[in-house]
């Protein structure tokens, strides 16, 4: 299997970017290698290192985007118990 080498400069991402985005720029960077690594396999025909990156690569989208739906619920439930009810009956 070719070797790719990982282009992160974590000095050029800790300038920019405030402390609490490091870990998702890193998960963001591990995700992309991993995803090399899934083209890296196709092209060489390796069919277990494909499935195996694969099946990893598939689990992370499906949790991150479980994270962004955990999010999403979470803030229309907090605003909705904000907004509160309405009184119709006219009294």
């Amino acid at each position: 299997m070719k070797h790719i080498p990982a282009t992160f400069d974590s000095r050029a991402v800790t300038a920019l970017l405030p402390d609490i985005a490091l870990p998702a720029v890193m998960a963001v960077h591990h995700v992309r290698y991993r995803a090399m690594r899934v083209s890296a396999a196709r092209a060489d025909r390796d069919k277990g290192a494909l499935s195996i990156e694969m099946a990893m690569l598939v689990i992370v989208l499906i949790a991150g985007a479980v994270l962004v739906v955990g999010a999403i619920w979470a803030l229309v439930q907090t605003k909705a118990t904000k907004i509160g009810t309405t009184d119709t009956s006219g009294q």
